[in-house]
């Protein structure tokens, strides 16, 4: 009995060993390598949102938006309404310039969780890009009342003002943008708000 037990703990060390060791290139910048892992991961086992998840911001790191989607799109045939892979889809859509896709994603995502944050930075950003700047105001300050330490939106924010002309007021949000440690908002408060 005590060989099985044995046996039996071995194999499930074993299972949980590469999604660890992928997690662990991820922290270390070493996407590639967490890729390779979480794959190796998967070709044993069935897939869990986890890994799917992990794998998938790896993909986004390097680039590689098009898998990113694939992975975060099966997790949303795992769980219908997982945020995080919903609001991860509108930042892929984002980033690889397709911003009316990145807008509907972050909608489809703030209706299944008004109080998710990054969905409504994600919103924010897209209607900004497309020239909908009231509507990138708004969400810019939802993800903020949402998380009043989100650094981005405020910085994000503040750039819009200023396109907006509404100095004063950007110059705040660069202030907390800087406060909170926000690469680009020193140098921007300088050039704005001297």
């Amino acid at each position: 009995m005590k060989y099985i037990y044995f046996s039996l703990m071995i194999f499930l060390w074993g299972c949980q060993r590469i999604p660890k060791e992928g997690d662990d290139f991820f922290k270390q910048g070493a996407y590639e390598e967490a890729i390779v892992a979480y794959s190796d991961y998967l070709s044993g086992h069935e897939p869990t949102t986890a890994v799917l998840y992990n794998r998938g911001r790896s993909f986004e790191e390097i680039g590689q938006y098009k898998n990113a989607l694939m992975d975060f799109q099966k997790i949303l045939e795992l769980d219908k309404k997982n945020i995080r892979a919903q609001t991860s889809i509108a930042k892929v859509k984002y980033e690889s310039g397709d911003f009316e896709q990145s807008v509907l994603a972050a909608q489809k995502a703030i209706a299944w969780s008004p109080d998710f944050a990054q969905s409504h930075f994600w919103l924010a950003k897209g209607a900004h890009q497309m020239g909908y700047f009231d509507d990138a105001l708004k969400s810019y300050g939802k993800a903020i009342k949402l998380n009043p330490d989100y650094g981005d939106a405020f910085y994000y924010r503040g750039a819009l003002k200023i396109s907006m002309e509404k100095v004063d007021s950007a110059c705040e949000d660069f202030s907390n943008a800087n406060r909170l440690n926000v690469e680009g908002s020193s140098s921007a408060k300088k050039k704005y708000c001297s």
